[in-house]
């Protein structure tokens, strides 16, 4: 990798030096041990933190990952870089005051590594929004002013790739809030027109979401109008060097009242015409290439310090796969499809009588449901918590144990493996989609899902062990997940078990382990709504 310095990059840095968030007088000029040990100490403290969990281990990824920078600065590796970076994320995935320094400390990496001081410019924007008022967002305003000659453009509100935007003139400002990502393109890629191929929506009374469905990637730059008159607010989506021959207005329910289509000169406009003003999330996702529109007039979940029990009234289970999808298929014939609904109509029961847990399962029977509508259902329903329930598989006959996934980056290529075959994608798209919902996803939600994960994992374990001998705990991993994306409450991907495994296959053919499994979801959002 080649680094290019750039103002308001590394020259910036070099003034700041190391990270404020864990320097101290004494640290901050304490010379470093050689490399190797350096490495090492990051490493240990690294591993203590993801432990430890919660602020504990927060704190000690923040720690590790400052030293890991430390060694970068000084010997400018990229590999030591892209470390801290990880650990900065990991930093940032619980509620605790120095989670906003390690957001502050990934963005400024991330614009210096990618040389793209705009991105970094957004990145700053939007920490500063999200912790209004707290000490650590002062730190930015300094640094933002440095960075002024990429201020983003108020007429151009989807122009950048990977990055939230502003609004289109006019536009009500409670409507502009939100984020925009863009794919980036090769310059040498075919001229040829891309060609929608359909429009699907996904409609309730205060979220709906909007999927444009293509032949290949496009460039698209989104604008919102304010509400005039009796004409209500639109929120509009240009769609560079793409045609559409499709039904040119369709009906819509709830939130979106139409969804319009209409051709410009270089490009296909999608119109939604909103019955209300409402925040807006514009991504798109890869293999195969669609654009996704998700609108609410709620804003995104807003992060809080306080412990103590959570509003939960309603869950949605989703159970994976259907209809013409079986999902992973075990040496004699089981179905993962069949299996997952199974533990699903077990649980829901137990939502609702033990809880009094409003439950809705994306799919009640042996029906296909896309992965862009599992989520969008979610959504529409207002859920509180979303989990997505499968069955692992692996080439490995000897894979076994119980794991738990979040929507995040990740570098594991056991979770690349296990995202690519729920996604029925590359490894590459699954990385590609992690790396989108990045801008996408609020930290309130990624730090809840994380601790939902967490308790779903140590629930199933713990519900298993009693009565199954040597249960593998494969922990809770990152990776990114399309059935996730989106999701604007904690979500979660629960693995039961490695239908692949014949030893786990027969487990999974009986009712007990199903129960089992079934009895750990419903434990696990016991103890999430009681703040455990």
């Amino acid at each position: 990798m080649t680094l290019v310095t750039l103002p308001g990059c590394s020259s910036r840095r070099a003034e700041e030096g190391r990270s404020v968030a864990s320097a101290s007088p004494a640290d901050s000029v304490a010379p470093l041990p050689p490399r190797a040990e350096a490495v090492a100490q990051a490493d240990a403290l690294a591993v203590e933190g993801a432990k430890r969990g919660g602020v504990e281990g927060a704190k000690l990824s923040l720690e590790a990952a400052s030293l890991r920078l430390r060694v970068f600065r000084l010997e400018g590796r990229s590999a030591d870089a892209l470390e801290a970076e990880e650990l900065y994320r990991a930093a940032t995935r619980v509620a605790w005051p120095g989670a906003c320094d390690a957001e502050i400390e990934l963005a400024l990496l991330d614009g210096e590594l990618k040389a793209d001081p705009s991105n970094e410019n957004r990145a700053l924007r939007d920490i500063r929004q999200r912790h209004h008022g707290e000490s650590c967002a002062r730190r930015i305003e300094p640094i933002l002013s440095t960075l002024s000659a990429f201020d983003p453009a108020p007429e151009n509100a989807g122009a950048a790739p990977g990055a939230s935007s502003a609004a289109a003139p006019g536009a009500n400002d409670a409507a502009s809030k939100g984020a925009v990502v863009t794919p980036e393109l090769s310059a040498n890629r075919a001229s040829e027109p891309a060609r929608i191929t359909s429009i699907e929506q996904y409609g309730g009374k205060d979220t709906s979401r909007v999927v444009v469905l293509m032949t290949e990637p496009a460039l698209f730059d989104v604008g919102e109008v304010a509400a005039s008159g009796e004409q209500g607010p639109r929120l509009f989506v240009d769609i560079k060097n793409a045609k559409y021959h499709g039904q040119r207005e369709l009906d819509g329910s709830g939130l979106v009242a139409h969804v319009r289509v209409g051709e410009r000169r270089d490009s296909t406009r999608v119109v939604l015409d909103l019955a209300s003003t409402a925040y807006r999330r514009v991504f798109y996702l890869p293999e195969p290439f669609r654009l996704v529109i998700d609108v609410s007039k709620e804003p995104p979940l807003s992060l809080s310090h306080e412990s103590g029990p959570r509003h939960v009234r309603r869950v949605v289970l989703d159970p994976g796969h259907g209809g013409r999808d079986p999902g992973a298929m075990g040496a004699s014939g089981l179905r993962e499809k069949d299996v997952v609904l199974d533990i699903a109509h077990r649980a829901a029961p137990l939502l609702a009588r033990e809880l009094g847990i409003v439950t809705l399962l994306t799919r009640d029977s042996d029906a296909y449901v896309p992965l862009d509508e599992r989520v969008a259902r979610a959504n529409a329903f207002a859920a509180d918590l979303f989990v997505s329930i499968h069955c692992n598989a692996s080439e490995s006959a000897g894979s076994r144990g119980v794991m738990t996934f979040v929507l995040d980056a990740s570098r594991d290529d056991l979770a690349a493996r296990v995202a690519a075959r729920e996604n029925s994608a590359s490894e590459q798209a699954s990385a590609e989609l992690a790396t989108v919902m990045s801008h996408v996803v609020d930290q309130a939600s990624v730090a809840l899902s994380h601790h939902s994960a967490d308790l779903l994992q140590r629930s199933a374990v713990s519900s298993l062990s009693p009565r199954y001998a040597e249960i593998v705990d494969q922990g809770v991993k990152s990776a990114g997940f399309y059935v996730l994306a989106g999701a604007r409450m904690p979500a979660v991907l629960f693995e039961t078990s490695f239908i692949s495994n014949a030893g786990e296959e027969r487990r999974l053919d009986t009712g007990d382990y199903r129960q089992k499994m079934a009895d750990a979801i419903v434990n696990a959002v016991h103890a999430f709504r009681d703040g455990i």
